[in-house]
């Protein structure tokens, strides 16, 4: 749309995961370094004498929201589908624990935030999680039903 600008803020956390019956490596348990990327799109702020004009939206709230609906849940946590043979030793070790009720797929994750910051009211366009350096999936919001994602069934990491 005629005005529109993309601005993006980066961040970074650590998880665990396991991809029970997964073919390869993912199968065991293991973690990542994710870096996510929020994209976001919209007309900047155009009222004069606000402390906000000509923002699509402040990095600070960006940073608080993102912060405060993903980050501080997922960071250095396990992620869970709540199928995972370790999960209860987990929990009663007083580890963190994230259950999302999905297969934690890099492709699942991606479509879990965007959903999440979407509906935390971010002009959300995109979002860009990489699992490891050399791999990422990528969730445009606008192809999210309103009611939520579709989590896929299976999926992988980088080998």
């Amino acid at each position: 749309m005629l005005g529109e600008v993309t601005v993006c803020k980066i961040f970074s956390f650590d998880a665990a995961h396991q991809l029970v019956g997964h073919k390869g490596k993912c199968a065991n348990v293991h973690g990542h370094t994710y870096k996510l990327e929020v994209v976001l799109k919209g007309k900047p702020v155009a009222e004069e004498g606000r402390s906000d004009e000509g923002f699509v939206t402040d990095f600070g709230d960006i940073k608080a929201l993102v912060k405060e609906h993903v980050v501080d849940k997922l960071d250095h946590a396990f992620l869970a589908k709540g199928d995972e043979p370790v999960l209860e030793s987990l929990k009663v070790s007083g580890s963190k624990t994230a259950e999302l009720s999905f297969r934690t797929t890099a492709e699942n994750l991606a479509s879990y935030i965007a959903y999440t910051l979407k509906m935390s009211g971010l002009p959300v366009h995109s979002i860009k999680l990489w699992e490891t350096p050399t791999a990422w999936a990528e969730v445009l919001a606008a192809d999210i039903p309103e009611e939520g994602p579709s989590y896929r069934l299976y999926g992988g990491c980088d080998l």
